[in-house]
Formats: structure tokens, C-alpha cells, sequence
């Protein structure tokens, strides 16, 4: 983590201290920025571990998001909200980003969950996992994010990028023999994701999974770029568009094969 996040983050810390809620909650960094390895377009991604109780109240969620509005207007902030009971259960099955951020998360605000994930995790590591179970699970996420309605092209695509990134981890727990954690650690992470597929698993990789690993890279850059591009080129949207009608249906069958 450089200074100048540093500095943000101990900023984010003082106005977290204001915020009211009925039970401990935390708050935790993880993405390139926390890794420094991002790049100019690269978000700020926090996870906030919360009871359900205080995630019902619409004012709790806007405090969280108010103490986070003012990082840096030129890099988009992304936040994802849970408790501990999921977390757990999506880490003992293997979940991608409940190990990234066992991993490779720092904790910004508050306490003991995610050191208390933490130990969890380091005794479940080394007994494995079942594929099937991460599988299924990985199948309901993607049939969640299939279900959703988005209100504008930016939305869109970001759905869009969740869902061939959960269709090539599927891949990955179906085709490929021995997984290390941190290769399941990495399977969240876009830019390793794409150098696994596309080098690591190579001689595994259908010409359906070539062309899918393309794609996704194709759209997780068009999602960084187009908030910095406005208005954006209308024939470049309507080249991905096309691009997301197409694997709708290839990324179900490369699945459906495996």
C-alpha cells in the first residue's frame, strides 16, 4: 500500500468512527490498490463484514458509502457488503473471493473478524475442498447475476464481466486436476485470472475457453475505461453489446461441457 492510500485510508478510519450500528462491523481492503500492482483506471475495492441486522438499515449502508465518497473522484470505489456466517461457509467451500480475501485482504476498520476467518482458514486449507459443492455454488451466483435487470450499459457490463469470470472459475474447478489455494486466491483477481487461463492452463483450454478469456479481458477494460470516457464511443459500446449476446449462450455450453 502506497502513502497516499495510507493517508485515505486512516482519513476513512476517523469517519467510520462516527457511524452507527448496533453490532461491531469491519471493514476490509483488497484489489491491486491494497496489492500495488494497479494501474490509473484500477477501483478501491472494500468488503464490509456486518451483521444482516445492521446491512437492513438503508442509513447504515449510506454512512459506510458517505465515509468512502471522498478517496479520489478519479478512481471509482467499490463496495460489497456481508456477514460472518456467509463468509465462513463461502470460504470453507473454496470460494475464490472469500480465499482472496483470507489471503490477501487488510483489515481498515475494526476487528477480529477477519483474523478470526483467518485462523479458520489456515485449518481448512490444507484439507481441500469438493468441487462439486464450490461448483453448485459458483452455478447459483451465476444464475443470480443472469436474473438481474441492469438500468444502464455501465451496469451491464459489469454483470456481464461477473458472469464469464464465475463461468471461467467453474471451468477451472471442472477441467484442471490440481488447484493450489493460491490459485484459487487468484481466480478473483482479473489480470491473474486472464494469465492463468490463458498461459498456466493452456494445453486444458478449449478454443470456446480462448475465446471467452478474450472477451472477459476485452470487457473488464471497458468497464476501468468507460467512467473515464464520456460520453463514450457509441460504436465501441455497440461492438461489446453484440459481443454480450454472443456469450450468453457460450459461456452456459463451455460449462455445460466440461
Amino acid at each position: 500500500m502506497n502513502t497516499t492510500d495510507e493517508t485515505l485510508l486512516r482519513e476513512v478510519k476517523e469517519k467510520l468512527d462516527r457511524v452507527k450500528s448496533i453490532n461491531p462491523f469491519q471493514l476490509i481492503f483488497y484489489g491491486s490498490k491494497s496489492r500495488d500492482d494497479d494501474n490509473d483506471l484500477s477501483d478501491y475495492n472494500f468488503y464490509l463484514l456486518a451483521s444482516p441486522t445492521d446491512q437492513l438499515r438503508t442509513s447504515f449502508i449510506q454512512e459506510i458509502s458517505e465515509a468512502l465518497d471522498f478517496i479520489d473522484t478519479s478512481s471509482a470505489v467499490s463496495l460489497v457488503a456481508g456477514d460472518m456466517d456467509s463468509l465462513s461457509f463461502r470460504m470453507r467451500i473454496f470460494e475464490p473471493t472469500a480465499v482472496h480475501l483470507c489471503e490477501l485482504g487488510q483489515s481498515v476498520y475494526g476487528k477480529n473478524q477477519i483474523e478470526t476467518l483467518r485462523k479458520e482458514w489456515e485449518t481448512v486449507k490444507p484439507k481441500g475442498f469438493q468441487r462439486k459443492i464450490v461448483v453448485n455454488y459458483l452455478d447459483n451466483r451465476c444464475k443470480f447475476f443472469k436474473s438481474i435487470k441492469s438500468k444502464t450499459t455501465k451496469e451491464d457490463i459489469s454483470r456481464i464481466e461477473k458472469i464469464i469470470s464465475i463461468n471461467l472459475q467453474m471451468w477451472i474447478f471442472n477441467n484442471i486436476t490440481d488447484i493450489s489455494p493460491t490459485e484459487i486466491c487468484y481466480m478473483d483477481i482479473p489480470s491473474r485470472l486472464y494469465s492463468m487461463v490463458k498461459f498456466l492452463y493452456q494445453s486444458d483450454a478449449t478454443d470456446d475457453v480462448n475465446l471467452l478469456i478474450e472477451i472477459y479481458k476485452e470487457i473488464h477494460e471497458l468497464k476501468q475505461t468507460i467512467r473515464m470516457t464520456l460520453p463514450y464511443s457509441e460504436d465501441n459500446l455497440s461492438r461489446i453489446k453484440d459481443s454480450i449476446q454472443m456469450i450468453q449462450g457460450l459461456s452456459s455450453n463451455i460449462v455445460n461441457r466440461a
